[in-house]
């Protein structure tokens, strides 16, 4: 399904502007669990908090493989309320099997089963031809990522029809302006534009992927989407994160996040800023351990 197609049937199954936090608001609280596997957005968790419910963590470390039968073990034994998917996943690059998803959704239809595709463009995939299957649920998009519309803070959640009254209950009136809907409209219907960026973003990444896979000091993950996680075999991510800034490139240091361990991750930028991060390789794993 193009990208295109599957922002117009969010446009007709829910308006365009909804948020993902409207999910906890209508199925958390208090007393309310969401079941996240780590490592995995961050945010789903502290809207969870924010509702008054709780996070029940599941981690499964790197490489990042959701199989059925974990999630499904995880589910029997969590028992929650809301259970988050994201796929492809952040920030680890790489896919969910839609059978695993569709999986609890089926084995749990009390469970709100949320699937957050903000990156699923870049894969060519997306379970909104299934929703009609499973009316617990629902799919998560943003206009932040191919469409390049960061600056519109829009974003869309597409429901079964059974579960629309909910939502719309729970949605502030006049959320978003006309304007940004209009703008929003337009820029999901420009499939030239948006076929490009995706056309570009996939031979930048495997010349990425290629760079990284050169240099023996990483553990590079698999990923479809527009950024890639590595991992340093030896060195400490805040060492290499300030050696890139020395050559004027900016990574992100996520190693902190649970599960990420000595874990950097690089974006895929413009080919001239990839060709800049290419070159910045050398130079920074060529540094002297003793600049650590």
């Amino acid at each position: 399904m193009s990208s295109a197609r599957s922002y117009r049937l969010a446009g007709a199954r829910n308006p365009i502007g909804s948020s993902s936090a409207t999910a906890f608001l209508v199925f958390g609280g208090h007393g309310r669990k969401t079941l996240l596997f780590h490592p995995t957005y961050s945010m789903h968790g502290r809207l969870t908090q924010l509702a008054g419910g709780t996070v029940v963590e599941e981690m499964v470390g790197l490489p990042y493989e959701v199989t059925k039968e974990r999630a499904l073990a995880a589910m029997a034994k969590a028992r929650p309320e809301i259970v988050v998917f994201t796929t492809p996943n952040n920030p680890t690059g790489g896919e969910i099997d839609a059978d695993v998803i569709l999986a609890v959704a089926e084995r749990f239809p009390e469970t709100l089963v949320l699937v957050d595709e903000a990156y699923s463009d870049f894969a060519g995939k997306s379970l909104v031809s299934r929703l009609d299957e499973f009316p617990n649920m629902v799919i998560s998009k943003t206009f932040s990522k191919v469409l390049a519309a960061a600056g519109l803070r829009v974003g869309t959640l597409i429901v079964h029809p059974d579960l629309m009254g909910y939502f719309t209950a729970a949605a502030l009136p006049y959320n978003v302006s006309t304007l940004t809907l209009a703008v929003a409209a337009r820029i999901a219907r420009d499939e030239e534009s948006i076929g490009h960026r995706l056309t570009l973003a996939k031979q930048e990444r495997g010349r990425v992927l290629a760079a990284l896979r050169r240099v023996s000091a990483i553990e590079v993950f698999p990923s479809v989407t527009n950024f890639i996680l590595f991992r340093l075999r030896n060195e400490k991510p805040p060492d290499v994160h300030a050696r890139f800034l020395e050559q004027s490139v900016l990574i992100r240091d996520i190693s902190i996040w649970p599960g990420c361990d000595g874990c950097l991750r690089a974006s895929i930028g413009t080919p001239a800023e990839n060709d800049r991060f290419i070159a910045a390789l050398d130079t920074v794993f060529a540094a002297p351990a003793a600049r650590r």
